[in-house]
């Protein structure tokens, strides 16, 4: 007994030696560790004596554990709302027979056809003569879905026609504001400080000089335009 009371007395000692001398920006983190390693043995103690329930030893050593996740999950919050900010939101470009999605994250565009032949159908889904056939059929009964079209077509390399580049898309002043927000791909309570963002991070990937086209670049500014009246 008075052997054990002569090691505790001189581990105390050392303990006490060795966070004397500590910095204090490294002496906070220890104390909560020793405080961890203290509360566990007095558990593990009281359990092998009969003392304590198995459970109680458990919930004893959970604590530390718990404080020091609260503690990263508090310093880590700001990292996350920083990652957030670049999170990119797929852009909707919507005509009267297509609905175009493109996502920055995955690199994958694809549209819905919403009426006329193929009605519900992806543009995924068709094979080249469909798609060629469903490309005729726009020329000639609305041009800006004739346009978007062909954007699909090379954004997702099955075409390398320039045709497209002769149709000027029109009515891009007429957008609604929902239709704007779903191309910028931003939640209809975006401040005009987020809508400047998305405009210019979006012009950044898609300017034509980039390998973007000139449709999609008037339908970018359009939706800016739109939101910052």
């Amino acid at each position: 007994m008075v052997l054990l009371l002569i090691v505790v007395i001189a581990g105390l000692w050392y303990w006490w030696s060795y966070q004397k001398n500590l910095v204090d920006t490294k002496r906070k983190p220890f104390l909560w560790r020793s405080g961890f390693w203290l509360i566990l043995a007095l558990a593990i103690y009281l359990v092998v004596t009969g003392r304590m329930h198995w459970l109680g030893a458990g919930i004893a050593a959970l604590v530390p554990i718990l404080r020091t996740l609260f503690i990263w999950g508090t310093r880590a919050g700001p990292l996350l709302r920083l990652l957030g900010r670049f999170k990119s939101t797929p852009s909707q470009f919507r005509t009267r027979f297509l609905v175009v999605t493109l996502n920055f994250a995955s690199g994958k565009i694809d549209g819905e056809i919403i009426a006329g032949d193929y009605s519900g159908k992806l543009l995924s889904e068709l094979n080249s003569g469909e798609l060629k056939e469903l490309s005729q059929n726009y020329k000639t009964t609305d041009k800006e879905s004739f346009i978007l079209l062909q954007a699909y077509l090379m954004r997702s390399g099955s075409s390398n026609s320039q045709e497209y580049d002769q149709y000027k898309p029109e009515g891009n002043n007429d957008l609604s504001k929902d239709d704007a927000y779903q191309v910028l791909g931003l939640p209809p309570t975006a401040t005009k400080d987020e809508v400047i963002k998305a405009h210019k991070r979006l012009m950044q990937r898609l300017h034509p000089d980039r390998g973007g086209s000139d449709y999609l670049a008037a339908k970018i500014n359009a939706a800016k335009d739109q939101l910052l009246k």
